[in-house]
């Protein structure tokens, strides 16, 4: 049997990519560790040259680039491709488990989780896997049924899963600062005056054209130049998505908006905000609810199993935001709810009220109570199948 090395660090390995969606889920479970057990080292594994190989060192993490490529859904020049990046991808995972020796491998999505969690399957180490939406990814509906645990959303997700994975109902984990962060914190860290009534406008971190063409259009609508004469304390920021090509001139001198292409301090401007118009993506639903912020929902249309549209509506049957089909947003549209309100703050108030009453339990701190045995064991995953 090997035989540890003293002083040897406990090492958790997450692999999550593609979207900030997968990411801070795997964040928000990372911090509660840390947060627990300062000791056990955190790696994390993405896609190099994507959005978490800068989310994930500025939050304090090793970052691991591992090669990998979705599933064609038909057999195309490119399947030859997916099956080259994603061997590859496994063995460099292959490597780092024997290296490092987790106690446990966590997977919050994205087509990168396939090769790594394939490594930790091999090599036998235990492995949990969280889902945000309603209708699971491939990556996770491939493994669900040798994973340790595998955390939802809500029942409905369950149905989705095949009968032998071990389900727990958690909802999504959000970081911490959106439960602690109100509104004044919010806007003295990003420098914004008590009196502006603040619009973020965010399509994710791959931003939305919609949403995107919605703010440019203001250029030419008489509406909002009306309505910033009217109200000069009105202020809109849009991030436009980090993979959304889009030139600066599109927005420039655009009254009262200011645009760029993430705001990587996010938490903070949705609480400094009076109102978020945004697609509805499960861990945008779940951070509206922790910080209960108003507001205006637009679904992707094309979203998998149209899950994005549920999200929407979970938060419209509370009281706490508006939905509206993507086909029926524009500048007009836009204009003419920020005027209502602009002028009824108390209509803004109801609505966030409404989303305080609901039960927020912290994910987090139920996914690390499930996990939390794998991280006390003695040893440190150096199992003799580890050679």
């Amino acid at each position: 049997m090997k035989t540890t090395v003293a002083n040897s660090p406990k090492t958790v390995i997450f692999v999550a990519g593609g979207t900030s969606g997968h990411i801070h889920p795997a964040l928000a479970i990372a911090g509660e560790i840390r947060d627990r057990h300062p000791d056990i080292r955190i790696i994390f594994c993405g896609l190099k040259g994507n959005i978490e190989e800068e989310m994930v060192p500025a939050a304090g993490y090793k970052f691991v680039p591992i090669s990998a490529r979705g599933i064609p859904t038909k057999y195309t020049p490119w399947f030859y491709r997916w099956i080259k990046d994603n061997i590859s991808g496994t063995f460099t995972a292959r490597r780092l488990i024997k290296d490092v020796k987790p106690v446990l491998v966590v997977g919050t999505g994205g087509y990168v989780s396939g090769p790594v969690i394939m490594a930790a399957a091999q090599y036998k180490i235990p492995f949990v896997l969280h889902e945000q939406n309603v209708y699971p990814g491939r990556a996770n509906r491939l493994f669900a049924k040798r994973a340790a645990e595998v955390f939802v959303t809500n029942e409905d997700s369950k149905k989705n899963f095949p009968g032998k994975a071990k389900i727990t109902v958690t909802g999504n984990p959000v970081q911490p600062v959106f439960y602690t962060l109100d509104k004044e914190e919010g806007r003295h860290a990003i420098g914004i005056a008590e009196d502006r009534f603040l619009v973020v406008v965010t399509g994710g971190s791959l931003g939305a054209q919609r949403l995107n063409k919605t703010i440019s259009d203001l250029r030419e609508n008489p509406g909002w130049h009306s309505l910033v004469e009217q109200h000069p304390e009105l202020m809109l920021m849009l991030s436009t998505g980090k993979e959304r090509e889009s030139s600066p001139e599109v927005f420039e001198g655009i009254s009262n908006v200011q645009v760029t292409s993430y705001l990587y301090n996010m938490a903070q401007w949705m609480s400094a905000s009076d109102l978020v118009v945004s697609r509805s993506g499960a861990m945008t639903c779940a951070e509206l609810v922790a910080l209960a912020k108003p507001s205006i929902l637009i679904p992707y249309p094309q979203a998998m199993d149209d899950h994005q549209t549920k999200n929407a509506q979970s938060l419209s049957a509370i009281g706490g935001s508006i939905m509206v089909k993507d086909e029926d947003f524009n500048s007009d549209y836009l204009v003419e709810k920020v005027s209502h309100f602009i002028n009824k703050p108390e209509e803004l108030q109801a609505m966030s009220e409404a989303l305080a009453s609901t039960d927020r339990l912290p994910a987090a701190q139920l996914i690390y109570q499930k996990i939390a045995p794998y991280l006390s064991e003695k040893d440190n995953g150096d199992n003799e199948q580890i050679k």
